[in-house]
């Protein structure tokens, strides 16, 4: 896979698999990061850590902040998903994380009310290989 994000392969085009799921997240700024969410999964899964507990309750989160994150949160979908696989994280720049896989499994713990999701968090440099696109802030 090509990412805009390798200095080592060079800009100028995006090669992924027609099959993959991009994330994207608008930061404070109006600006666009896009990772290539599959790909990451495949990275946690083959990297042997171990997920780790996430318990949605310790950052107060409920539908209403979820649904203002991630605007095509299907609720009734969400009911129907998988809570054995983990959602995966990123960490961003601003010291803070981006949850880039596993929105709708978030929702169905916190519609249901379960205490603990397992989740994977990638490194920085995990991170960095599977970021398709930064679009920075358009200029004021």
């Amino acid at each position: 896979m090509m990412s805009l994000a390798d200095p080592q392969r060079g800009p100028g085009i995006v090669l992924l698999n027609l099959s993959d799921q991009v994330f994207t997240f608008v930061d404070s700024e109006g600006g666009q990061w896009h990772w290539n969410a599959s790909e990451g999964m495949r990275i946690a899964l083959a990297s042997g850590r171990e997920p780790q507990a996430f318990y949605p309750s310790n950052h107060g989160l409920d539908i209403p902040q979820l649904q203002s994150q991630y605007t095509d949160l299907d609720l009734e979908y969400a009911l129907t998903t998988d809570l054995t696989k983990p959602i995966l994280f990123v960490p961003f720049w601003d010291g803070t994380h981006v949850l880039i896989d596993g929105w709708h499994r978030l929702a169905h713990a916190v519609l249901k009310a379960i205490p603990c999701l397992l989740c994977h968090e990638l490194t920085e440099e995990e991170a960095y290989l599977v970021l398709v696109l930064r679009v920075p802030p358009e200029e004021k």
